[in-house]
């Protein structure tokens, strides 16, 4: 089995594209060659509009958890892994990623260090209190706390699955315009999300989540609309610049001999030359 890996910002176009060279992949194989969403807010089925879960084709891993539980990178891999490995021999996939870890995490196959207790997070908060960094620094005492072997870099495993990958890199003003797009949508067709979440107990991660948060407040009357769209475009473009920051650096740590395209434009012609060009390569 082969994996092609589609990474790049929100509002890059990833879901279309991956979509896309899905379909094909399945025409070649003559089979269904599916696609995995490597994305930590998607797996959520309450929240569908403000986590941009619409695509033209089904998706594993999308709308498969409770906002009231917690979902993690370990449980996503996991996940992975149980569908990859239930593949028919040969058969090819495509992992939709927007999460960087969560995809260093399926493809390079690194170790995760385990969850730690309430008490044990809360020393480790305190011991780094002070630091620079203090959410990894955080991180570092829990793992000495628990006694966790040094794990060793997130970016040196070798690529499963035979992946290649494409890489989604807009030009800033052509993403922060996308971005403007969906603040927009998510503001107009949102608020009854908002509403549901308001009647559960979302997890914190989903409590501070680009979307749910902003339309949370709205349906609380906390802000209006207006304003919410304005929330949800800054924290959206700040979001893109960490995940070109991270896709950027996978590029650059992938060994020499791995199929990698980066897609600095949104021209059709370019799209579709990349798209022939794995099609001929994978077939």
């Amino acid at each position: 089995m082969r994996a092609l890996v589609v990474c790049g910002p929100t509002a890059a176009g990833k879901s279309q594209l991956a979509d896309g060279l899905a379909e094909a992949l399945s025409e070649a194989w003559g089979g269904w060659a599916p696609t995995l969403v490597v994305d930590s807010m998607q797996v959520y089925e309450e929240i569908p509009v403000t986590t941009n879960q619409g695509r033209d084709r089904p998706a594993e891993l999308v709308g498969i958890s409770s906002v009231e539980e917690e979902w993690t990178v370990a449980r996503h891999k996991d996940r992975a892994e149980s569908l990859i490995a239930g593949l028919e021999e040969g058969s090819p996939f495509v992992l939709d990623a927007g999460t960087g870890m969560y995809l260093n995490a399926i493809v390079l196959g690194i170790p995760l260090a385990p969850k730690v207790s309430l008490s044990v997070r809360e020393e480790a908060l305190r011991a780094s209190s002070g630091a620079v960094n203090q959410r990894r620094a955080a991180r570092e005492e829990e793992l000495k706390i628990e006694g966790v072997p040094e794990r060793g870099s997130v970016w040196a495993g070798w690529p499963m699955y035979g992946a290649s990958f494409v890489y989604l890199r807009p030009p800033r003003d052509r993403l922060d315009l996308r971005i403007a797009e969906r603040s927009a949508s998510i503001k107009r067709d949102g608020e009854e999300e908002g509403r549901t979440l308001l009647a559960l107990d979302p997890n914190p991660s989903v409590r501070q989540a680009i979307g749910p948060k902003e339309m949370m407040m709205v349906a609380s009357g906390a802000i209006p609309a207006v304003e919410a769209q304005e929330h949800l475009a800054a924290r959206t473009r700040r979001l893109a610049r960490r995940q070109m920051r991270w896709f950027d650096k996978l590029m650059r740590t992938l060994p020499d001999t791995t199929q990698k395209t980066v897609v600095e434009t949104e021209d059709d012609s370019r799209i579709e030359h990349v798209m022939h060009d794995i099609m001929r390569s994978w077939v």
